[in-house]
């Protein structure tokens, strides 16, 4: 089961669009950064790839080509670059290649360390590998410098502070998710499952 692609689009002089994706068949959501910078371009044919592979939690090598060509050939400027390489990212984590991913996610923080949807990918990343304490720190660090789709980021770190037994604070990030997002089911179901674990705790202690 699996929620499909949502995004808003900004109009400017740079075309930003952000977007997140949910994958409930990943067990997790992931944020995603695309940068439109006009017409066939290659970024803008990376931005609408990395859609497609968070959509259906599959890519393959030949997905990289516009990526790679947009990188290399497109004479990006700096935050379209940035974009690019969280969205090439996002295909390698689609094709299930971590290393790949966490090296492209890496770039683009190394580019630029204020972007927020880049901690959230990588913070993902460290969850698959159940790197949770960096995962955490990770998805701390999207919160404070602000993402497009917080409840997102909430989401993920409550589902790594459950993972970690902090349930309250799971709890709360959860709650916290539904607040950005009411009605969101994939909140609202981890938020009564934990619910129910803190209060099966109490119960025990009583």
């Amino acid at each position: 089961m699996k929620i499909g692609m949502q995004y808003r689009v900004y109009r400017s002089t740079q075309q930003l669009v952000v977007a997140a994706g949910f994958l409930l068949s990943w067990s997790i959501a992931h944020a995603q950064i695309g940068t439109v910078i006009g017409g066939d371009s290659f970024a803008a044919d990376c931005y609408r790839t990395s859609q497609a592979a968070i959509s259906a939690g599959s890519a393959n090598r030949r997905d990289l080509g516009s990526c790679d060509r947009a990188i290399f050939d497109g004479g990006l400027r700096h935050k379209h670059l940035v974009a690019t390489y969280v969205n090439r990212g996002a295909i390698y984590m689609a094709m299930g290649d971590r290393k790949s991913a966490l090296h492209d996610l890496n770039l683009a923080l190394d580019l630029d360390d204020k972007t927020g949807e880049a901690y959230v990918n990588r913070g993902n990343l460290w969850f698959f590998g159940n790197e949770l304490t960096k995962a955490l720190a990770d998805y701390d660090l999207a919160l404070e410098l602000g993402v497009e789709k917080p409840h997102i980021a909430h989401l993920n770190r409550g589902m790594a502070r459950e993972r970690l037994a902090m349930l309250a604070e799971a709890q709360s990030d959860f709650q916290e998710s539904l607040n950005y997002a009411p009605g969101w089911f994939e909140a609202e179901f981890r938020l009564t499952r934990v619910t129910d674990k803190i209060s099966k705790k109490n119960l025990e202690r009583q």
